[in-house]
């Protein structure tokens, strides 16, 4: 029996039509949301975004329960305006970390816990479609070293143009492994964009994931988890149930094609697929339909 539902946001939620399932996901998938929080199934929704990104979310579907931000580094229930772990990079590593990728010549975000920072030279086409995705704009500034020696950092972001970068940045990051940890992700709408999310060591949604679970008493062998890059991966392989989209990572749906009957590949993102995945496990049924 399904207690739980840790689901990825991008790719998986929210798609790339605008006005229809993004910035925030179609109108029949929020109310399904609220239909399974009110079914007694907690929503945690996983994500690298900031809090402020998903809020609306939560909000419109009432999803009352922690939800992992920051790809961990932070994890919060807004509702309840409750942090429940919060874990900046430390400083003197974020500013050696943000000085490598800025000799690297990367496009760089840079976020604290409420805001996200772009160097005035570099804003362009992208800074105008990740607002967009984030929903709020970034402050502009002529030194990203100076907010990370001031500020606490929880997320760096060095994005790349499509996959041929990805190798560059994993070679300027390479000095560092043994204390941060790096996710990629993808966006529908910023394809083909790659974005290397860097959090401190430990700090990962598969971390955030297991200890979000033990707060809420549920085990991860009752958990459907849902995702649609194969670094989801990481998390979703915890869980006694996966699911992916149509259009997610082949990698990842060949690993969750693996778990046989618990594993499920619904339909595109941008159909609502989210929705035959909880139909597939019935999570909860779907409401009768209405009578005159």
């Amino acid at each position: 029996m399904i207690k739980a539902l840790v689901i990825d946001i991008d790719g998986v939620i929210v798609g790339e039509k605008i006005g229809y399932n993004t910035p925030y996901p179609h109108p029949d998938v929020i109310s399904r949301l609220a239909a399974i929080k009110n079914s007694g199934i907690p929503v945690v929704l996983c994500t690298a975004k900031p809090h402020y990104s998903i809020t609306p979310i939560i909000e419109s579907a009432k999803l009352t329960n922690p939800h992992i931000t920051f790809a961990g580094g932070i994890v919060i229930d807004p509702l309840q305006n409750k942090i429940v772990e919060s874990h900046p990079i430390p400083s003197s590593l974020a500013q050696r970390v943000l000085s490598a990728c800025i000799a690297g010549n990367f496009y760089m975000e840079l976020y604290t816990r409420d805001a996200y920072y772009v160097l005035k030279h570099q804003e362009s086409k992208l800074t105008e479609v990740h607002t967009h995705i984030l929903q709020q704009p970034p402050i502009l500034v002529d030194s990203l070293e100076e907010i990370a020696e001031n500020q606490e950092i929880f997320k760096i972001l060095p994005i790349v143009p499509d996959e041929s970068g990805i190798q560059k940045v994993t070679e300027v990051l390479a000095p560092f492994l043994g204390s941060i940890e790096t996710t990629w992700s993808i966006h529908p709408i910023a394809n083909p964009h790659q974005f290397c999310n860097i959090a401190p060591k430990n700090v990962s949604k598969r971390q955030a994931t297991l200890n979000v679970l033990s707060h809420l008493g549920i085990d991860a062998k009752d958990t459907l988890s849902v995702g649609d890059s194969t670094s989801d991966w990481k998390f979703m392989e915890l869980c006694g149930y996966v699911a992916t989209l149509e259009n997610g990572q082949q990698p990842l749906k060949e690993l969750v094609n693996n778990k046989d009957n618990a594993g499920f590949i619904g339909g595109h993102v941008d159909t609502n697929g989210f929705l035959t995945i909880v139909d597939h496990f019935t999570v909860p049924p779907p409401p009768p339909p209405k009578t005159s």
